[in-house]
């Protein structure tokens, strides 16, 4: 999520603070205060005031920064995929030649997104 989402959805503001940004991060303020200070010393002193940072193109140079720097851009989502498939009424279970196809169409399904990194977790009737 966006870091701008993220102080909407849960701070309910548009004011980021140097307290959000931490939290966001999900590293220590020391860390996250070391490194900002490189960048620029004012944006320190701007997130730490009762004002916090309100600029949209400031937030999201600044995330573009901290995700690099912090390499946050490396969380995984666990998705959940519900498949509806036709079994005889006496199927209890998936048989082998049905699983290998569900797992080759998703696997055909996730290579034409250009996703990698993935596993399928769990398989199971519903």
């Amino acid at each position: 999520m966006k870091l701008q989402e993220w102080i909407r959805l849960v701070h309910k503001t548009e004011i980021l603070r140097f307290d959000h940004l931490w939290k966001y991060m999900n590293t220590t303020p020391q860390e996250l205060e070391a490194y900002i200070e490189q960048l620029n010393p004012w944006l320190n002193i701007a997130l730490k005031s009762s004002d916090g940072i309100d600029d949209a193109e400031i937030i999201d140079e600044l995330e573009d920064y901290l995700l690099h720097r912090f390499e946050k851009r490396k969380k995984k989502v666990k998705v959940t995929l519900e498949v509806e498939l036709e079994l005889p009424d006496d199927a209890f279970n998936f048989s082998q030649s049905e699983k290998f196809r569900m797992i080759e169409r998703v696997t055909n399904h996730m290579a034409t997104q250009n996703l990698k990194d993935w596993r399928i977790v769990r398989m199971q009737r519903i």
